[in-house]
This record gives C-alpha cells, sequence and structure tokens, in this order.
C-alpha cells in the first residue's frame, strides 16, 4: 500500500513539475508580458531563418527588466520555451557564441532593461507558441505569444 501511495505521489509531483510543458494551458488571460517577483519580461519580434547547418530557427527577441537593487540575470529570471503542435522545441541559444544571447547572462538592476533573445530549431512550418514560465519547480505560465511562420532568411 505504501509504495502505491508513493507512486500516485510521485506522478502528481511529476505533473505539477511539467506545468509548462507540452500541454497547452488554459491562456484566457495570459498576456505577452511576464512578471515575478520584481523582473518582467515581454515577448517581442521573432526572426525565422535558415542557419549554415541548415537548420530552420526562430529566435525570439525579449526585453527583460529588473526593478530590484540587487542585480539579476535574465536567464535565471524566467523559463522561456518554444513549441510547434504541441511539442517543445529545442532550444539552441547559445550564451557563449551569440551576441544577441549572450545578454541573457548580463547583470541587471535598479529598473534597467535589456533587449535579450533565445533561439529554437523549428519541426515543422506550423506557429510557434512562445511560453515564459516561472523560474519555480511548477514553472507557472506568466506570458505566452504565437508566431506566424514566415519564409526564412538566410543567416
Amino acid at each position: 500500500m505504501r509504495k502505491f501511495i508513493a507512486m500516485i505521489f510521485s506522478t502528481a509531483l511529476l505533473l505539477a513539475i511539467t506545468a509548462c510543458g507540452a500541454t497547452p494551458p488554459h491562456t484566457e488571460s495570459v498576456g505577452t508580458v511576464a512578471a515575478y517577483d520584481n523582473y518582467t519580461a515581454e515577448l517581442l519580434e521573432a526572426d525565422f531563418y535558415t542557419d549554415d547547418n541548415g537548420k530552420s530557427i526562430v529566435r525570439v527577441s525579449v526585453n527583460y527588466t529588473n526593478n530590484n537593487s540587487d542585480g539579476m540575470y535574465m536567464l535565471e529570471s524566467f523559463v522561456v520555451k518554444a513549441f510547434q503542435d504541441d511539442t517543445e522545441l529545442v532550444d539552441l541559444t547559445d550564451i557563449n557564441d551569440d551576441k544577441q544571447s549572450v545578454t541573457l547572462i548580463k547583470e541587471v538592476k535598479d529598473g534597467q532593461s535589456i533587449a535579450g533573445s533565445y533561439v529554437f530549431e523549428l519541426s515543422s512550418t506550423s506557429p510557434v507558441e512562445v511560453r515564459i514560465c516561472s523560474p519555480t519547480a511548477d514553472e507557472e505560465l506568466l506570458a505566452m505569444r504565437e508566431y506566424a511562420y514566415e519564409a526564412q532568411n538566410t543567416d
């Protein structure tokens, strides 16, 4: 009986942890600006292109603001994920090589804002849904925006 209860509890915990996962959430009241603690992140435009390796890519721009006097990084303040056809896309964001993504680890404080971007590999030509979630175990959905697939440019 204890094993059965432990298995039920484990399953419930797993479902809670994947709240920002592949199942589309109820989004009636979710906009394009996420707010968590004293941080905000706004989903801006998206750029679709093909990289040097032939991968179809989307780069999503995000504006991040930290209203704390303590420094914080955009990458630690929110969880950002992208989906096509209810399937999570591969995150290709590289904070070491990409000039637009390196700002994800730049310290921001005192009401300052910074622009950054997240990069995902596309799986089809379906619309891309980008979600910003809280940086907690339950990854509460805070903001979302859908981007229509556009003809790609060569990077």
